[in-house]
C-alpha cells in the first residue's frame, strides 16, 4: 500500500492508481507492420518509412538473400485485437509467399503462416552476431 503522500505525487503526475474495469484504458488492439518484397513477407513493429539507412540496407541484404522472381514492394499496416488472430488472407499475395519473417514480438497467432522469427533489424545491427541465426535458418531458401 502507498502512502497518502506517494499517493498524492503520482496523481499529481498523471499516474493513476486505479482503472476502471468496465472501460479499461489501454487498448486491445495492436498493428504490425509489413513490408513486401518479391515473395519474401516482412513484419515489423514499426513501419519500415522510419528505418535508418543502415537498417533498410540489411533489411534489403536479407530479402536480397532468398528472393524469388521479381515483383514490386508493398507495405501497410495489419491491425487486429488481441481475441482475433491475424489472417493470412490480409496480406496482398500471401498465396506465392516464399517466406515471412518475423523482426517483432507477435502477442497473437498468425494463422496459416510459416514464420521465421529474427531479432528485430536494430538489435541485429547493434549485435551482428544475432545475424547468424537467421542465416542458418534462410540457407535452406536461397535460390541456386
Amino acid at each position: 500500500m502507498l502512502s497518502n503522500k506517494s499517493q498524492y505525487i503520482l496523481s499529481k503526475i498523471g499516474i493513476p492508481l486505479y482503472e476502471d474495469a468496465k472501460n479499461p484504458t489501454k487498448n486491445d488492439e495492436m498493428n504490425i507492420y509489413f513490408f513486401q518484397k518479391d515473395n519474401i513477407l516482412t513484419l515489423h513493429a514499426n513501419s519500415v518509412d522510419e528505418y535508418s539507412e543502415k537498417e533498410i540496407k540489411l533489411l534489403e541484404a536479407i530479402i536480397e538473400a532468398i528472393r524469388g522472381p521479381t515483383q514490386s514492394a508493398s507495405q501497410g499496416v495489419i491491425t487486429s485485437s488481441n481475441r482475433e488472430p491475424f489472417n493470412i488472407r490480409d496480406f496482398k499475395g500471401s498465396s506465392d509467399l516464399k517466406a515471412t519473417l518475423v523482426f517483432c514480438e507477435l502477442n497473437n497467432s498468425l494463422d496459416g503462416l510459416d514464420l521465421i522469427v529474427s531479432p528485430s533489424i536494430e538489435d541485429m545491427l547493434s549485435n551482428p552476431s544475432l545475424k547468424m541465426d537467421l542465416w542458418s535458418k534462410l540457407k535452406p531458401l536461397q535460390s541456386t
